[in-house]
């Protein structure tokens, strides 16, 4: 039997997670598990907005621990993680249990993508967007075990990053 593989995708909302985790998945042969999708299964509740607003947001990082710890046992699984993922250390060691990969996306090209996003309860004000991005940035840094920058970069571009710093390098050792 092969070597088994786990590439967990971090980074903040609006970054690329879910659409990068579903293609490197389908090249890899992988399942994609979508962190947020489970966590609002397991909540019954139909939005993450919903969540926030009617459990408040301790509530939704109490799930998303309780999830991280029972999908970081699996095994050949590529993993997008909510962006508030690194809010609690206590993530930190599930999550070492696979690649851990920070796209890194800056605050301007993120608030193009977001901006009138109903969806995206913590990004409904500029400042404090800001500054919950800000203080995520130095924990993603510090987590992760490989950053890609993708301002600039396309989807194609980026998997392919992934796959030459991961998948490729481990087959030429």
């Amino acid at each position: 039997m092969g070597a088994t593989m786990k590439i967990i995708l971090i980074g903040f909302m609006g970054s690329g997670k879910t659409t990068v985790a579903n293609i490197l998945a389908k090249k890899l042969n992988l399942e994609v598990i979508e962190m947020d999708h489970l966590i609002l299964k397991k909540s019954g509740r139909k939005n993450i907005q919903e969540i926030f607003v009617k459990d408040g947001e301790e509530h939704f990082r109490d799930l998303e621990t309780r999830i991280a710890k029972e999908i970081l046992e699996l095994d050949d699984v590529v993993i997008s993680t909510g962006g508030g993922i690194v809010m609690k250390q206590k993530n930190l060691k599930f999550l070492k249990k696979g690649k851990i990969i920070f796209l890194k996306t800056s605050f301007e090209v993120l608030e193009k993508r977001l901006m009138g996003d109903s969806s995206r309860p913590l990004f409904r004000y500029k400042i404090k967007a800001k500054k919950l991005f800000d203080l995520r940035q130095k924990m993603y840094e510090k987590w992760a075990d490989l950053t890609i920058q993708t301002d600039n970069k396309t989807v194609k571009e980026i998997i392919k990053t992934v796959l030459l710093k991961t998948v490729f390098k481990k087959s030429v050792l």
